[in-house]
């Protein structure tokens, strides 16, 4: 059954249409059908451009195969294409338009004929499908086949055929297929091209010789010429010496050189030409130093410097040997120094921009080097792209090293030094180290330090004795000795000072040993600056504590001096007036000055009223400190006693600590015994008049640790109790170390003195605590808020008290005051993690503390 022929009114509107519809369909079928042949016909087009082998079996061999293969492919296109119906360009029209209005003028009305109202409907309906086809567009055809070449092998052939259209060797290949005479016109068809690369460190253009007028061209040395010759070669004439290897020809079609000379360039034949090449040759970069050497204090110091090339400089670094014949060679340094590579350190090059000139400056701090303080000759060597260096001058130096204004950690840097010198050292570093702590009560050397060196000191001497090595002791004993004893002078050095006038004093000390050591101006202004910040915080310190202490109702004093922060600056500044003058001894006298009137304010500062409590917790202190050194006199007897049973027989009647007790009889009663026992033999440690004195002194303590629990203030709530039972538990284990003691037996009567300092820790911890309840209650009942109350009775972390009624911690307050500062440090660490893990508190305080752990 035929579908009804579209109405005529409508014909006109499909005719170019429907037409150039068709034609679509015809170009799209063509193409699904002998893409494979248009793909195959290309690739072979692109081989056999480029096919450089003659006529063989292969060759032959590959046609046959590309010419069957094509065949198959056109059987399977004639097979797979079919001339488009009307019906189906009707179809694929009627497809792109809104409603199928085609097909719609193509029906007929099934029901409702004999019904004017339904004919007018479907007659309306009609209407409306013809008004669609009104400036109706024909539908482009659909050129995908991606789905059925999924490798994009059209994509490759045709590629490989546009590359072959770009070279003309395909042309004369074709010419001898046709068997047209191409050498009828040799000239016309011979060309060529050329072109230098300098070298890529030079950051110059490559030159294409086409482009370049004959004459001079001048190139830098290592450039690459490169030429190509196309065609007949018998229409060039080449000439060039460029590098030692002549040209003469051409017998090649390709040539390269690396030009190292000037030479003539001339190409005869078409579009030929003659260059006289000049190569330019690579200067050697140079470098110097463009200053004086620069330290500082702490060890850092800055060289300025310059560095020049005529294209670039690469790469830099400064080295280091030592300069023996500029050496005091006496003492640790009398012997040969171990073998050491020279110190190199990179010198600092600019990331970005031109290197032709250069001007850095060279900053380090080299101070645990073993070469610190010694002379060195410095040296600076700068490399260019072509690998040539430049050296500076030699300059003798002495490496700047940190200036230890200790004199404990004087004598530790410089043992320090001999055994970093060489491990041949070793024996005579221990035995200065005994004498220097011979007597430690009179070092005042803070908790700790005195037992971590005897232990440095054992190690050493036990390596030593048990080393079959050469040298005499292992390398990595030498590194550890050494870095124990760097540790303990940077602390002996830097203290560990929570008081600001102990700072203020402190600095003050470290710039007058500085001024008598001659240091240099930049040492005494960093120096300067460190006493002027310690005063500054001295002054807010005794500002806030006026503001915080009571009203007093006396006078001041008629003969009392007043001075302002402004009177103070201008003392600071006449002192460093006078030293930059050269007058140190006026500005140490002007110093001095400063520090007694310092001290002075601190003496009307102290006569105010104290807080109750105040010199209970200074007794308990005073308890604790004594039970200290206690504890490290006893720990000394215990070690002595090992040591003398082990270096008896090897070391005969020798006495110990580096020769101390030499003067003593075999009987152990002559000689002078030391401080503390320190330098005492074996016997006379041994003795019961030895243990009796410390037992003595152990149960004295125990009863002054008595009479201050019973004339303990106040405190009559549950800490106050706390802190007495604690207390109580400190008398009992001193009782028990006495008692250990009397009988000699002194690894009990360590244990037992290590509980008692740790319940006299406990013990002052609860004291704190209930006197800081007890404030709080007095405040609240004189009409401070709640609020108030507990805000008074809180302290941060570092055990600083709120500041003021607002509750605000005050940044100036010192880190609490006390001997137990390890578990105060351990609380903050605590308090620092617990506040880092806290979602609910901002990123950026989060961020802060999780820095401030990263650290630590």
């Amino acid at each position: 059954m035929t579908r009804p022929t579209l109405p005529n009114e409508v014909q006109p509107h499909l005719r170019w249409p429907l037409r150039l519809t068709g034609a679509g369909m015809v170009l799209e079928r063509f193409w699904h059908a002998f893409w494979p042949l248009a793909t195959i016909l290309l690739a072979a087009f692109a081989v056999w451009s480029f096919w450089t082998i003659g006529p063989s079996p292969a060759a032959s061999g590959a046609m046959m195969v590309g010419a069957a293969i094509a065949l198959i492919a056109l059987i399977w296109g004639v097979r797979k294409f079919s001339w488009p119906s009307r019906a189906e360009r009707l179809a694929r029209l009627d497809d792109s338009l809104p409603g199928h209005p085609i097909a719609a003028l193509q029906d007929e009305q099934a029901t409702g004929r004999n019904d004017p109202a339904s004919r007018d409907l479907w007659q309306a309906h009609l209407h409306r499908m013809a008004q669609r086809l009104k400036g109706v567009r024909p539908v482009a055809p659909d050129l995908r086949v991606a789905l059925n070449d999924p490798y994009g092998l059209r994509l490759i052939a045709a590629t490989g055929a546009a590359l072959a259209l770009g070279f003309t060797p395909w042309m004369d290949r074709a010419a001898s297929v046709t068997g047209t005479n191409a050498s009828a016109q040799p000239i016309a068809s011979a060309s060529w091209e050329g072109w230098i690369e300098p070298p890529g460190y030079t950051g110059r253009p490559s030159l294409y010789l086409a482009d370049q007028p004959p004459g001079p061209l001048a190139v830098p040395t290592g450039s690459r010429l490169t030429l190509r010759l196309y065609g007949d070669l018998s229409a060039f004439t080449i000439d060039a010496d460029l590098s030692g290897a002549p040209i003469k020809g051409p017998t090649l079609q390709s040539y390269v050189q690396i030009i190292t000379k000037n030479s003539l360039l001339s190409i005869d034949g078409p579009g030929g030409a003659t260059w006289h090449i000049t190569a330019i040759g690579d200067t050697p970069p140079n470098v110097g130093i463009d200053g004086d050497l620069s330290r500082r204090i702490a060890g850092d110091f800055s060289l300025p410097f310059i560095a020049t090339d005529d294209y670039a400089v690469t790469a830099g670094h400064a080295e280091a040997s030592l300069g023996l014949d500029r050496m005091d060679r006496r003492h640790g340094l009398a012997v040969d120094p171990e073998p050491r590579p020279p110190l190199i350190v990179d010198l600092p090059l600019p990331y970005r921009g031109a290197r032709t000139l250069i001007e850095g400056v060279l900053e380090e701090n080299l101070i645990e080097h073993p070469w610190a303080g010694l002379p060195i000759n410095l040296t600076l060597k700068v490399e260019d792209g072509a690998e040539q260096t430049g050296t500076s001058t030699p300059l003798g130096i002495i490496l700047p090293a940190r200036r230890f204004l200790h004199p404990v950690a004087k004598a530790l840097v410089e043992q320090r030094r001999d055994l970093m010198w060489s491990r041949q050292n070793g024996r005579r570093v221990a035995q200065i180290l005994r004498a220097v702590l011979n007597r430690p009560d009179d070092l005042k050397l803070p908790d700790g330090v005195y037992l971590r060196l005897r232990g440095g000191i054992r190690r050493l001497e036990a390596g030593i004795a048990f080393s079959d090595l050469p040298s005499g002791l292992p390398e990595d004993l030498r590194d550890e000795i050494a870095t124990l004893l760097w540790d303990v002078a940077v602390e002996l050095d830097d203290g560990r000072l929570a008081d600001a006038l102990a700072r203020m004093q402190q600095a003050q000390d470290r710039l007058e040993q500085a001024m008598r050591d001659g240091a240099s101006e930049e040492e005494l202004a960093e120096l300067m600056d460190e006493v002027r910040e310690a005063m500054r915080d001295y002054m807010d310190q005794l500002a806030q504590n006026q503001q915080n202490a009571p009203q007093s109702d006396q006078p001041p004093p008629e003969n009392g001096i007043e001075m302002s922060q402004a009177d103070i600056e201008d003392m600071m500044d006449r002192i460093e007036e006078l030293m930059r003058e050269g007058r140190e001894d006026e500005a140490m006298q002007m110093l001095d000055q400063l520090r007694q009137m310092m001290e002075n304010m601190q003496m009307a500062q102290n006569g105010q009223p104290s807080q109750p409590g105040e010199s209970a917790r200074e007794g308990l202190q005073d308890t604790l400190r004594e039970q200290q050194g206690l504890s490290d006199q006893a720990f000394r007897d215990l070690q002595e006693q090992g040591q003398g049973s082990q270096a008896g027989e090897a070391e005969g009647n020798e006495g110990r600590d580096g020769g101390q007790g030499r003067g003593q009889s075999h009987d152990g009663t002559g000689g002078q015994q030391g401080q503390d026992g320190e330098g005492a033999g074996p016997e006379q440690n041994n003795s019961p008049g030895q243990g009796n004195d410390l037992a003595q002194r152990q149960s004295d303590l125990q009863r002054q640790l008595e009479a201050q629990r019973r004339n303990l203030p106040g405190a009559s709530d549950e800490a106050g109790q706390a802190a007495r039972d604690a207390l109580d538990e400190a008398g009992r284990a001193m009782g028990d170390a006495a008692d250990a003691l009397e009988q000699g037996d002194l690894p009990e009567a360590l244990g037992r003195q290590a509980d008692a300092m740790e319940a006299l820790r406990e013990g002052m911890r609860q004291f704190d605590e209930a006197m800081q309840n007890q404030q709080a209650q007095r405040e609240g009942e004189q009409g401070s808020s709640p609020g108030e109350g507990r805000r008074s009775s809180q302290r941060d972390p570092l055990g600083r008290n709120p500041d003021g009624q607002s509750g605000a911690v005050g940044t100036d307050n010192p880190l609490e005051d006390g001997e137990d500062v390890y578990r105060r440090a351990q609380e903050l660490m605590n308090e620092l993690r617990r506040r880092s893990g806290d979602g609910d508190r901002p990123d950026l305080e989060r961020d802060y503390l999780k820095r401030l752990l990263d650290q630590f």
